[in-house]
């Protein structure tokens, strides 16, 4: 139940198909600088308006092995330049993974923290831990994987307008013991907070603690089952939502085939008790299907969610679903490709007295991108970016 290639299904680590993994500490400094084109740049509400964003970024990626921990760390700094209007944003992130593992089990540290204006292309839809790692190679800045049931501990932003910073910070200890050959407990928690310097205040900013505790066990090979509980709690302002909190349980299944397939489903229902004027109640359904498919020359990841967020800023809650779909190719020993689809629609769980959009029922927002990766050497690296469409609405349901 600890092989890191197919780890319990239960926990937060994902299912490795690259059986190609560094075994030795390194630093690797990178140099990026990447050129869109982008049908919506400045995310205005229902709104197109085509211009270029350059962005320059330099980072450097640090994993660094010790007898019985090893540990991942990334940081990136740079700026974003608007073509239309010209306006400068800044870029920057960190992140650590940091391991420590006995015979029968293992405790995991992830911290992810980034700066950057609200709904940029850059910012991948589901977010991700740790870090960017583009100095590996390991990250595309919008293109990468995101953590297994990251989006229950307030990873990631799914809205989206205009080029207002957003602070945002995710840490989660987790942790897995085996308690036989087949069989696995895990645990975890975490906390994760929004800021937007918003100068209208009418976005709503954001804290979120989850606690999580599951159990996988190993009914063959290729097949595994588990179940997990989690509380959330979400909390605004008191002035605009107060807080809010779910309990939740998810049954799951995982079918996974050593460096070629990866599926796992999971759902279950979720109890919500809201606290805004009076407490209210609702039963809800939570679910997660991720599959994960290595082919001869290039890779592909498609996931669907239905989970409780809170909101990304427009509302103080809402119910989201989210569909993504990753591929990507190498082109001969120096060209990658990267390609990216990704929708998601949030509808609101309860009105604020102050902030947020009440006079909308529900936000959608959607992109696809492509980038062509070229590697000059081990540390420098060109990425022709075109953000083919990024369509973020707000509308109240009919």
């Amino acid at each position: 139940m600890l092989n890191p290639e197919n780890p319990p299904v239960s926990g937060l680590d994902e299912p490795g198909l690259d059986l190609h993994t560094a075994t030795r500490s390194f630093i690797s400094p990178a140099l990026q600088v990447s050129e869109s084109a982008d049908t919506n740049g400045g995310n205005q509400i229902g709104g197109t308006n085509l211009e270029s964003v350059t962005r320059v970024l330099g980072a450097f990626d640090l994993q660094q092995f010790w007898p019985r921990v090893i540990s991942f760390s990334s940081i990136s700094a740079g700026g974003a330049f608007y073509s239309n209007p010209y306006k400068v944003r800044q870029l920057q992130a960190a992140g650590l993974e940091a391991v420590t593992r006995w015979r029968t089990g293992q405790v995991t540290l992830r911290d992810s923290f980034t700066y950057l204006p609200d709904g940029s292309f850059s910012v991948g839809t589901f977010g991700g831990v740790p870090g960017f790692g583009l100095a590996t190679g390991g990250g595309t800045l919008g293109l990468g994987g995101g953590l297994p049931g990251a989006h229950l501990f307030g990873s990631g932003a799914l809205g989206s307008i205009g080029d207002i910073p957003r602070l945002a910070n995710t840490v989660i200890l987790d942790a897995v013991q085996a308690i036989n050959p087949v069989s696995a407990i895990t645990a975890a928690g975490g906390f994760s907070n929004a800021h937007f310097y918003d100068p209208t205040n009418t976005l709503l900013n954001s804290d979120q603690v989850t606690v999580e505790a599951g159990y996988s066990h190993l009914i063959s090979r290729h097949d595994q089952i588990g179940v997990i509980y989690a509380y959330q709690l979400f909390q605004f302002p008191e002035d605009t939502g107060g807080q809010f909190y779910n309990h939740i349980v998810n049954l799951r299944w995982k079918y996974h085939i050593s460096g070629r397939m990866s599926l796992t489903a999971g759902a279950g229902p979720q109890y919500t008790v809201m606290e805004q004027g009076g407490y209210a109640n609702r039963w809800s359904l939570s679910a997660r299907v991720q599959l994960s498919y290595k082919f001869a020359h290039s890779s592909m990841n498609a996931t669907y969610e239905k989970f409780t967020s809170t909101g990304s800023g427009f509302f103080a809650g809402a119910s989201t679903q989210a569909a993504r779909l990753l591929y990507t190719r190498p082109f001969g020993r120096t060209w990658d490709f990267y390609g990216d689809l990704s929708y998601s629609h949030s509808k609101k769980l309860q009105d604020v007295p102050f902030g947020g959009f009440n006079a909308a029922a529900s936000y959608d927002e959607g992109s696809a991108g492509a980038v062509f990766r070229k590697h000059w050497d081990a540390r420098t690296s060109f990425l022709p970016r075109i953000a083919l469409a990024r369509w973020p609405s707000m509308f109240p349901l009919l």
